[in-house]
């Protein structure tokens, strides 16, 4: 087995042990799961797009991993909403742009990640939104990403999505087509 089929292999037996990992540079970073606070917060998101979600037979996934290119990377987000028919890179992975929406929520442990790497990653792989909603804030946000640059490096210091839009607790945050609906933000952090 090469060192890449290693790492995967590890990553896939700490998954199924109840731990989140993921491929970060080659690297593989462990996580806990998900905490109380943050899976409620998925689940009032989810709530609120289950409509879409049954009219246009999407998918809401927890624990499938978008491929971040050019190595065999991948994150696992909170949420992440994809049709049917996306286009998997492997078993363990889809490729970011045939996602439609990817969700990380912050908490104090993986703020900094969630709003420094991760832009960067899920713009490289193509992810057309990206919504990290951020309950460690005072008051607490949501922001949403989109537009992703197509061109960036690895390394690249350019702001990873065109658009940034982000909003306080009580603020209606618009999700753009195929969604075309306002969260409430309110119900979110409720």
């Amino acid at each position: 087995m090469d060192a890449e089929a290693e790492i995967q292999q590890l990553c896939r037996e700490l998954n199924d042990a109840g731990y989140t990992a993921e491929i970060s540079w080659g690297h593989v970073i462990v996580s806990p799961w998900i905490n109380r606070r943050s899976s409620y917060i998925v689940d009032k998101i989810a709530n609120q797009l289950i409509p879409l979600k049954l009219a246009n037979d999407w998918l809401f996934h927890h624990n499938w991993a978008v491929h971040i290119p050019p190595l065999l990377d991948h994150r696992l987000p909170d949420l992440m909403i994809a049709p049917d028919n996306a286009e998997q890179f492997d078993e363990m992975r889809v490729h970011g742009h045939s996602t439609l929406l990817v969700v990380e929520v912050c908490s104090p442990g993986t703020r900094m990640v969630d709003w420094r790497e991760k832009p960067l990653d899920y713009a490289r792989a193509g992810v057309p939104l990206y919504l990290i909603v951020d309950p460690v804030t005072d008051p607490p946000t949501m922001t949403l990403m989109s537009g992703p640059v197509a061109d960036l490096a690895v390394d690249d210091e350019r702001q990873p999505y065109r658009e940034v839009v982000m909003v306080e607790a009580g603020q209606p945050l618009e999700l753009p087509e195929p969604f075309g609906v306002k969260l409430d933000t309110s119900a979110v952090f409720g």
